[in-house]
């Protein structure tokens, strides 16, 4: 009877020391002030893509070329593949270095890489690009199927083959006028890059993979690849304390969350920061200096805590959200109107669905280019597929 009271006691203290320890107030995390999460968020943006997708382009495409201009029969294309919310762009343009064969022309046919309203601008660009490399070169060599190896000397770079194309009528002409130009003539090399689910559409189609026949996915970051990516920003979180190095463990963690996508990991760590409500800079003291418009200072001891990261919960979706929602994964970025086109709905249908698809979070806009947030990548593929939509990702 007595141990009964006693542990009974005991266990009262062990609530009580804990409910005291947590209703704290400055104990409390809170989600850190916007102005924090942006001056993070551009770190995160400032990093270059993680070594392991360029490393992965580089060595594919030096291979490939190798093969191309020693093997007359060799293909002459290579798309790399990646997910909707991995910038495959700038990745792609950024693996392109100075080590490739001595004397490969590089050409970029797409000025810039943003969908034009013209469904057309594909196939008069691509055409304008390689007329004037020829006329540079003073060789007649356009059309030939069979070239001589040595004249195999230009590579031609479309870094995302998602902002070609539209799904409309006619909207994928220009695609197909590409394929054709990839076999027509082996003289050149192609490297294009796709995300899966556009690569998937477009092969069902116009059967893309049967022009187009290399294909390289970007491969999965695990937790030691994240480490390494992450740590310039993540050692700027509290620089005078050790435990705020990201370990192993929680980056093989927020590998696996992310499916071991680099935008994604990057969008969950950010909103898995956290700061005691004592450490919010204005509640500290106001003669503290304030951030830098270029960035965190590491002069300022900013005690933000990296909690555990979850996936954010989709909202609600309609039928006619997740039309909207996968013709985003399908192409990328785009604006209102192409995705009304796209979708055949009104403009006005689809302006009201985006604004409640924005308060939630789903999705982001960015100088007029609607997108999905990475963080939302996960389930939202999931919510997708469950629903028989192609997603094409593995």
């Amino acid at each position: 009877m007595i141990g009964a009271k006693f542990r009974s006691s005991i266990h009262w203290f062990q609530s009580w020391l804990s409910q005291a320890k947590t209703t704290n107030p400055d104990n409390l995390l809170n989600k850190p002030p916007d102005d924090i999460i942006q001056e993070f968020s551009q770190k995160l943006g400032q990093l270059s893509h993680p070594l392991e997708y360029r490393t992965s382009i580089q060595e594919t495409l030096t291979s490939a070329l190798a093969d191309w201009q020693q093997n007359v029969t060799a293909a002459n294309s290579l798309v790399i593949l990646g997910c909707s919310v991995e910038p495959i762009a700038e990745i792609v343009q950024e693996s392109l270095t100075d080590e490739f064969p001595k004397g490969l022309k590089i050409i970029h046919p797409l000025a810039q890489c943003k969908r034009s309203p013209d469904c057309s601008s594909l196939e008069k660009a691509i055409s304008e690009a390689l007329c004037s490399e020829t006329e540079s070169d003073s060789a007649d060599d356009g059309g030939d199927a069979n070239p001589e190896l040595t004249q195999r000397q230009t590579l031609v770079v479309i870094p995302s083959l998602a902002q070609c194309f539209l799904r409309c009528i006619e909207g994928w002409e220009g695609i197909e006028f590409l394929q054709n130009a990839v076999v027509k003539d082996k003289s050149r090399f192609w490297l294009i890059g796709c995300n899966y689910s556009a690569w998937t559409f477009l092969d069902q189609v116009c059967q893309v993979s049967a022009y187009l026949e290399q294909v390289h996915p970007l491969p999965k970051l695990k937790g030691d690849a994240l480490q390494k990516w992450l740590a310039p920003v993540t050692a700027q979180l509290t620089p005078e304390d050790s435990d705020a190095d990201m370990d192993l463990a929680d980056c093989k963690s927020l590998a696996s969350l992310a499916s071991g996508v680099s935008s994604v990991a990057a969008q969950l760590w950010l909103q898995a920061l956290r700061i005691r409500a004592a450490d919010i800079p204005d509640a500290v003291s106001e003669s503290q200096p304030a951030f830098t418009p270029q960035g965190v200072t590491l002069e300022i001891p900013i005690n933000l805590r990296q909690t555990k990261p979850i996936l954010p919960s989709l909202p609600d979706l309609t039928a006619t959200d997740r039309y909207l929602l996968h013709s985003l994964l399908l192409h990328g970025e785009m604006t209102r109107t192409d995705l009304a086109l796209s979708l055949g709905e009104s403009e006005q249908l689809v302006r009201s669905r985006v604004q409640m698809l924005q308060r939630a979070g789903v999705i982001m806009q960015h100088q007029g280019q609607l997108n999905i947030y990475p963080a939302y990548y996960p389930s939202l593929k999931t919510e997708l597929i469950n629903n028989n939509f192609l997603i094409g990702e593995e």
